[in-house]
């Protein structure tokens, strides 16, 4: 019963709301023998669900987040931690302002891995947008509530682009002497990251974290409902690729 549930919920809720309600125009369409605008309204209707699936969504990531792995021992002489959005004047319980999603995903695992390993932390982003907070120092301040010392973090507060973020930790690894960085970000972001760190001649050591796409899950009917996450799988990977051609 509770599946049955799910299902209908993935059409009275956008995106599957709306291809329903783009489907019920197409009949009425067909109906009023409107025949060539029913069927561009038709492919439209189509095309929204295949892009809201997780089968397409999933299928986008994928490449995406099996092109590294994370290694299987920590051997490296600083973490570089890349940041991914944060949000501006929000209450949280270490200070205002809140890293992103993405921030904190790899935040933890940062945070994990310093407690098997102590190592210097290099933080690197800055503020994107006048909405949303300096990125490398809300980082600081969520690893310092979590434990990790603040003379063990290093922040480099200017980036705004992943390539920046390359130029840019390439100058503070070199001033403080670090030759292995262990790079870690979001395993959809890692194949961008690596691209553009190797451009600067920085050999990284990639450490893929918060994976979006189970690598064990076997098909299933939920992949043919539309969701609104499959749709932000799709948008992330299409960033990433187009990213990729800079």
């Amino acid at each position: 019963m509770i599946y049955f549930l799910k299902a209908i919920y993935s059409f009275i809720l956008p995106p599957g709301l709306i291809i329903v309600l783009l489907a019920l125009l197409s009949m009425w369409l067909f109906y009023r023998k409107k025949r060539r605008t029913a069927i561009v309204i038709t492919a439209m209707t189509i095309l929204m669900y295949a892009i809201s699936t997780p089968l397409i969504g999933s299928a986008a990531l994928q490449p995406l987040e099996s092109r590294y792995s994370p290694p299987a021992a920590i051997d490296g002489d600083v973490y570089l931690l890349l940041t991914g959005g944060s949000v501006q004047g929000t209450p949280e319980p270490s200070g205002i302002g809140s890293p992103g999603v993405y921030t904190l995903s790899r935040i933890v695992a940062v945070a994990e891995l310093y407690a098997k390993k102590p190592l210097p932390i290099l933080v690197s982003g800055g503020q994107v947008y006048d909405d949303s907070g300096n990125e490398g120092q809300l980082s600081k301040r969520v690893l310092t509530a979590l434990g990790i010392p603040a003379k063990d973090i290093v922040v480099e507060g200017e980036s705004r682009t992943t390539q920046e973020n390359a130029r840019n930790s390439k100058v503070l690894l070199e001033r403080n002497g670090y030759k292995k960085p262990i790079l870690v970000t979001s395993a959809f972001h890692m194949p961008r990251a690596m691209k553009h760190f190797h451009e600067q001649q920085v050999e990284a050591i990639p450490y893929p974290v918060g994976y979006l796409n189970s690598r064990n899950a076997s098909w299933s009917p939920r992949q043919l409902l539309p969701s609104s996450s499959a749709l932000d799988w799709l948008s992330v990977a299409l960033k990433e690729y187009i990213g990729m051609l800079q």
